[in-house]
């Protein structure tokens, strides 16, 4: 992988370095290990359809969002995103939706990738992790259309 930068990084992992095929690869120790911020939320606006001729009808209100590392070189993981239908707990719920992307392949302690189909199962597990449904709550109600 990289050179060890003892202090930067801790004794032991490795610089990051973007790899040929354009990833960067880390440990799940080392991605946990990284801050990781809010870039951007945004809504598709093509969805958000209004339905004045219809009362009661369901609608569907989705976006995407990108977050990222203050590192050098950026991690990036984005993923889509919708709002759920109203649950008895609450009016409405922010789910993920489908396979986060990012520039990151996670690597066993070998130094092996993890696979793709693994990678993707570990990145939604951090994304889940995220506190992303409140920002999105914040970023994303501004954006919304209002009829």
């Amino acid at each position: 992988m990289g050179r060890n930068l003892g202090g930067l990084w801790g004794a032991g992992v490795n610089a990051m370095q973007v790899s040929p095929d354009g990833l960067l690869r880390l440990s799940i120790d080392e991605l946990l290990s990284l801050p990781i911020h809010h870039l951007m939320s945004a809504v598709d606006l093509d969805l958000v359809v209004p339905r004045t001729a219809v009362c009661g009808c369901e609608t569907t209100i989705s976006g995407y969002t990108e977050w990222v590392s203050a590192s050098c070189p950026v991690v990036s993981i984005g993923w889509d995103w919708h709002i759920s239908l109203w649950t008895a707990q609450r009016p409405f719920a922010w789910a993920r939706l489908g396979q986060p992307r990012s520039n990151v392949m996670l690597v066993y302690s070998t130094g092996n990738d993890t696979g793709w189909h693994k990678n993707l199962e570990l990145l939604s597990t951090v994304v889940d992790a995220l506190p992303w449904q409140e920002q999105l709550s914040h970023s994303v109600t501004a954006l919304l259309p209002s009829h």
